[in-house]
Order: structure tokens, then sequence, then C-alpha cells
């Protein structure tokens, strides 16, 4: 017995010993070759209210999905707050589940690049039959068809929650350098085919008029206007602009499904006023003045000879 004690106090002294070894033997020289995993800043919306969006972002379920953060927005009785406050529901330097399939400029898997913002707005679609479908692949579905099998509705986002959201956002920022203005984008954007969030009613230039993410300036676009409007710029050459901006759009040459759905992303952000899915000449001209302002070395590559 003793001789057991005996080895048992000689093995504990080696572990310590050993342990204070290891805690001694390293130096630390900090690296100047690393940076961020982020680099991209995705908004959403929630279409539900501020509870059952909550509820989905942090519950466990069959399909987990999460953000980094939740905007709230007035007049929702599930919210029960008079002052509106920013949730945050997971580390920056965590990875959410938000983006899902996606695509940005060269990145796919975005979760692993990227923060999540999702806004409380209740958009909703109705059916042609007249059944309410909270489908956030509605946008989808309305496409495909000549006759739209949905009709869908986007509320105003509030001042007071707006507000909120720029100050999240250059917070954001401010801890995350490598996110520059081409990479604040929209979930349409990097999921042109089935989502349609933040839509038309998210104030996009306002942002952009703070200091948050791109914007064409008016001379540049008016230049391409002036230029193309009335001209039939080839379809190819609105595909190679719209991959060189950032979306995902397969070179085909021809207007396809696809290209109608990276257009009407592209309206959503850009052109808000009039979503149709046509490379019309405003669109094209908007879509120009990006690639010369932020994909400069890209230009000739993109332009109609």
């Amino acid at each position: 017995m003793k001789y057991c004690i005996k080895h048992l106090f000689l093995l504990l002294a080696m572990l310590f010993a050993t342990a204070c070894a290891h805690n001694g033997s390293y130096k630390t020289v900090k690296s100047e070759n690393y940076n961020s995993r982020v680099s991209i800043l995705v908004i959403h919306h929630t279409s539900g209210n501020f509870k059952g969006s909550l509820d989905i972002l942090t519950k466990p379920s069959a399909r987990p999905v999460s953000s980094h953060y939740l905007v709230p927005e007035p007049v929702d009785d599930s919210y029960g707050k008079k002052k509106l406050k920013i949730y945050k529901l997971v580390d920056e330097d965590k990875r959410a589940w938000h983006a899902g399939r996606s695509y940005w400029a060269g990145k796919t898997a975005l979760n692993d690049h990227s923060i999540g913002i999702e806004i409380v707005n209740r958009t909703y679609c109705v059916k042609n039959d007249g059944r309410q479908d909270l489908s956030d692949n509605a946008y989808k579905g309305a496409m495909k068809v000549k006759r739209p099998k949905r009709l869908c509705f986007y509320p105003d986002y509030a001042e007071e929650q707006m507000a909120l959201v720029v100050e999240l956002v250059k917070d954001i920022l401010a801890r995350n350098p490598r996110i520059t203005p081409v990479n604040i984008i929209g979930h349409s954007d990097i999921a042109p085919d089935r989502k349609i969030d933040p839509g038309p009613r998210f104030p996009w230039q306002r942002l952009a008029s703070v200091g948050i993410g791109a914007w064409p300036d008016d001379k540049t676009v008016v230049k391409y206007w002036q230029k193309y409007s009335g001209r039939n710029v080839p379809i190819i050459n609105i595909q190679k602009a719209l991959s060189a901006y950032g979306y995902k759009i397969d070179q085909s040459g021809v207007m396809d499904e696809q290209t109608k759905f990276v257009l009407s992303a592209f309206q959503m952000h850009f052109r808000p006023m009039n979503v149709s899915g046509k490379a019309d000449g405003e669109t094209i001209a908007i879509l120009f003045a990006l690639i010369e302002k932020y994909r400069p070395n890209s230009l000739s590559k993109v332009l109609p000879s």
C-alpha cells in the first residue's frame, strides 16, 4: 500500500513538473501574417414579428438558423418594450447560420466569411387563391411564370429602427475593417434565385450617404445612360459586369432565368423603384457606374466594344 501511495505521489509530481515546464516553455511572438475571418456583412429581413423571429434564431429546430444580431421594429406587440434595443445572438468571431447556399465575389459558403444582421420587417405575399404566403422563396415563384403566382407587400423600415441599424453597422465596420463597401450586401444579392430580403424598401442609398455600403455617383450614371441608352447592349456584357461586381451568374450570352433573378436582385439594391428583371438603360448605366467606382480594373473587360 505504501509502495502504491509513494508511486502515486511521484506520478503527480511528474505531471505537475511537466505542466509547469510547458507553461514556461512558450514564448509569444505576434505574427503579422493573419487576417480576420470576416470580410462580408449580410443584411436580412425576418418577415415575422420580433418574438417569432427571436425564437427561430435562438431555439433548436429541425432546420436551425441564426444571425449575429436582431433589430426589432416599433409597433410590434410581440416586442413588449418601449425602447428599441439591438439583440446580440451570436458572437462575431463565431459562425452564425444565416446565409445558406450563397456566393459573393468568388466566395461561397458565406457563413464562413460574414456577419449577419436580421431586421424585423413583416413582408408578406399573397397567392392567387387568396392564401397568405410567408415563404422567403416567394419572389422565385413569382418570376417563373408570366402571370405571377404571388403578390408581395414590403413595409417601410421605421426611422428609429434604421437609426439602430446605422449605429450597429458602424460599430461592426470599426471592428472588422476588411468589410469594404461592396461587401455590405443583402441576402438577395448572395442568393438571387431564392431570396428577396431585405427587399426593395430597404434604404441602401440612405446608408451609403452616411458611409455605409456602395452607391454609384449620379454623374457617372448619367454618363453611361447617355452613352448606352437606346443601344442594344449585348447580354454577355451585362452578365460579365454583374459577375465582376460580385454576383454569381453564368455568362451564357442570353437573357435566361438566372440572369433575370440576378438583375432583379441588383435592381432591388440599386434601382428599387422598378424591379423588373430587365436590362433597361438605367439599370445598365448604374451597373457600369458601380464597376467604374468599385471594380475599375474590370471596366475595360465589361464595356461593349
